[in-house]
């Protein structure tokens, strides 16, 4: 897995208190990051439903943990997300994202969330751009 300093990054950093600390797993048979997600009431956005961007989120840190795993460094260019149903608070989900294909620097993939019923309550395309390092302000 590409490795680089991430300790307080907000979808997956561990040291970062105010953060979603998403901790996902990765199959490098189908290319496949996926873990579970129980979202606190701090993350609230209508009564008892997950914030939208938080969702989105998590949608595209799952899509950029595919991209660690497979080597390659790149930042988010395009996100589009279906909202198909409420996420809910306190509600067990099932996260997965996949590569799909790479043309020249651009990489894109697929995620999506299921809910403790099985059903799919967000999902997303992503495109990613690969960088020769992450852009730092001057």
């Amino acid at each position: 897995m590409l490795e680089y300093e991430d300790k307080i990054c907000f979808g997956c950093g561990q040291e970062n208190e105010l953060g979603l600390r998403l901790k996902l797993e990765f199959d490098d048979d189908t290319k496949t990051a996926f873990g579970e997600y129980t979202a606190h009431e701090l993350l609230e956005g209508a009564p008892n439903i997950i914030h939208s961007g938080i969702v989105a989120t998590i949608l595209d840190e799952t899509m950029t943990t595919v991209n660690k795993y497979l080597e390659v460094m790149a930042i988010t260019s395009e996100l589009t997300i279906r909202y198909l149903q409420p996420a809910f608070i306190n509600e067990n989900l099932y996260i997965r994202g996949w590569f799909v294909k790479k043309s020249k620097r651009v990489i894109e993939n697929r995620a999506e969330i299921e809910n403790e019923m099985g059903k799919i309550v967000a999902r997303a395309k992503g495109k990613y751009i690969e960088v020769d390092e992450i852009p730092q302000p001057e």
